[in-house]
């Protein structure tokens, strides 16, 4: 494909994930929406009308088009695994929110239908691109505070989740640890020896559907760093996202990002305006640049930069760190 064509895109899935790849795609000069797909006919209808592109209410009819080009998969969690397979055997490149499946067999078969149809297949871990947490890795890797001791990743939802999202997320460590797993990987470039969970709910709600709002993970690597992961569903005061990696020679921060910077001074004390209320607005940047890197891997023919192991070992650690979570002791992690 010329690198001067537009990508021809269709998106499946128009809920929250969906909604702001519109806003990346419309940002992206090389991508066009060519179809929207919903189960929902009357949403799917309304979005394709305001953007002036095709709808359907299944995959079949985008995938049987010559004239689409590549496949956004931003539909339920229970979805990708099959539309996946369904746009790699139609010949079409895929991206897809993660999880990309329920089974370390269904991300295999999955890599693997890739690598025979020598199609791009790429995961969406968007916090890899936010510039902020990319510049401190990037800081790490060039040893600009020496040897790794210890690391600690936040990471606070804002709003809360409806209960119905969460019923059908998988679960907080599938849905919103599986992140800052893949943080750690990104930025050390290593995976630990073991691991252990803590965890507890706040939100009845939440707790009624066997799932945790509050979570605390401890990580240890064979070189004697050490790592923590601390998660909630809701801070009341905004989406709480920071980083902090301590070394022998120094420590490095990526903090809260804030809408506005005005800082008033009074007698009273400092005041800032609130952190970014939720993840959207958040990682804006982050979502736009992981597009326009699937669209280099699509039209350039650069290797996605998200690995089958880095997949992987993202779900092995989720799934350790709920087994960990439920018989309250550490565990080990099985070299892959």
């Amino acid at each position: 494909m010329d690198s001067l064509e537009k990508l021809n895109i269709a998106l499946f899935g128009l809920g929250r994930a969906g909604k702001f790849h519109i806003q990346s795609i419309q940002s992206i000069p090389e991508l066009n929406l060519k179809c929207v797909m919903d189960l929902n006919e009357s949403v799917a209808k309304r979005v394709a009308k305001d953007l002036e592109c095709s709808y359907s209410t299944d995959i079949d009819e985008p995938l049987s088009q010559n004239d689409i080009d590549a496949v956004i998969i931003a539909t339920p969690t229970k979805e990708h695994h099959q539309q996946i397979q369904a746009a790699l055997k139609a010949n079409k490149p895929v991206f897809s929110e993660k999880p990309l499946g329920n089974s370390l067999n269904e991300i295999d078969s999955c890599f693997e239908l890739a690598k025979q149809t020598n199609l791009p297949l790429f995961i969406g871990f968007n916090r890899r691109f936010d510039p902020s947490f990319s510049s401190l890795a990037s800081d790490v890797k060039d040893s600009k505070v020496g040897q790794l001791q210890m690391l600690r990743v936040t990471s606070r939802d804002s709003p809360l989740p409806t209960m119905d999202y969460i019923s059908k997320s998988n679960g907080i460590f599938h849905d919103c640890i599986v992140h800052d797993f893949d943080m750690l990987r990104f930025i050390t470039g290593k995976d630990p020896v073991e691991i252990y969970t803590l965890g507890s709910s706040f939100v009845e709600e939440i707790k009624a559907l066997n799932d945790l709002d509050n979570v605390l993970v401890a990580l240890k690597y064979d070189n004697g760093m050490i790592a923590s992961i601390d998660v909630n569903r809701f801070a009341s005061y905004g989406y709480d996202q920071r980083i902090e990696v301590f070394g022998s020679e120094g420590m490095l921060q990526a903090e809260n990002r804030l809408p506005i910077t005005t800082l008033l001074s009074n007698n009273i004390g400092l005041l800032k305006p609130k952190i970014e209320h939720s993840f959207p607005t958040r990682y804006r940047e982050a979502y736009q640049k992981e597009l326009e890197s699937f669209k280099d891997c699509v039209l350039k023919g650069i290797p996605v930069p998200i690995t089958h192991h880095d997949v992987r070992m993202s779900f092995i650690l989720s799934e350790l760190g709920e087994k960990s979570y439920n018989e309250n002791k550490p565990l080990s992690v099985p070299k892959n």
